[in-house]
Parts: structure tokens; C-alpha cells; sequence
């Protein structure tokens, strides 16, 4: 009677070690894929988040060193505002990390306009928060 039970014991073992196996393989590979999806939303969360602050802090820093002074003197002018957009242009472009530039070009297509859309919006907004 023991030997029986070790044999059935044996072959139920026998059994259910490879369907054990795949269902583990197939649950940690699933949880790899989870892992990876959510590393690569948090990188580019965080790529966008750094793009937008990079915007943010030139359209600021031209108001404060550059139009600002322009315009308590009364000489901001159509020439001034582009000059303004190509200092924030620059700055933007100084300040934001290759990797997050790569990031902007590769989802939304040509950096260029989507850096200009930005900045327009931003100018926007600091001139309703003025």
C-alpha cells in the first residue's frame, strides 16, 4: 500500500510540475510586461514634465530679463516680441536634456513646432497671470 502511494503521489507530481511551471512562467511574464509598461509611462511622464518645465522656466526668465525692462521703458515693439520668442526659443532648448528633446520629436513629431506651440501657450499664460 505505501509503495502505491508513493507511486501515485510520484505521478501526480509527474503531472502537474510542467503545468505548474507554465502557469508560473506565463505569471511572471505578465508581471514583467506590467513592470516594463509602467517604466516606460514614468520615463515618459517624467521626459514631458521636464520638456514643460524647460518652456516654463525660459518664457519666465525672457519676461523677467528681457521684455519686462522693454516694457516699463516703452519700447516693446513687434520686433521685441520675436526677439522675446527666439530667447525663449534658445533657453528652452539650453536648459531640456537631449533624452526629453528625442522624446518630444519622436511622439509629437517635429520638436520645433511643438516647442513653439508651447511657448506661445505659455506666453499666453503669464500674460493672463499679469
Amino acid at each position: 500500500m505505501r509503495e502505491f502511494l508513493l507511486y501515485l503521489l510520484q505521478a501526480v507530481l509527474t503531472a502537474s510540475v510542467p503545468v505548474v511551471a507554465a502557469y508560473l512562467c506565463s505569471f511572471l511574464k505578465k508581471k514583467k510586461e506590467e513592470a516594463q509598461q509602467n517604466m516606460t509611462s514614468e520615463t515618459q511622464k517624467r521626459l514631458l514634465d521636464e520638456a514643460m518645465e524647460a518652456v516654463t522656466t525660459a518664457v519666465i526668465k525672457t519676461n523677467q530679463t528681457y521684455v519686462d525692462t522693454l516694457k516699463k521703458n516703452g519700447a516693446f515693439s513687434v520686433e521685441s516680441q520675436k526677439k522675446a520668442f527666439e530667447k525663449s526659443m534658445q533657453t528652452a532648448v539650453e536648459i531640456m536634456s537631449q533624452e526629453a528633446k528625442d522624446f518630444i520629436s519622436v511622439t509629437y513629431g517635429y520638436f520645433d513646432k511643438w516647442l513653439s506651440a508651447r511657448i506661445e501657450a505659455a506666453v499666453n499664460t503669464v500674460k493672463v497671470k499679469n
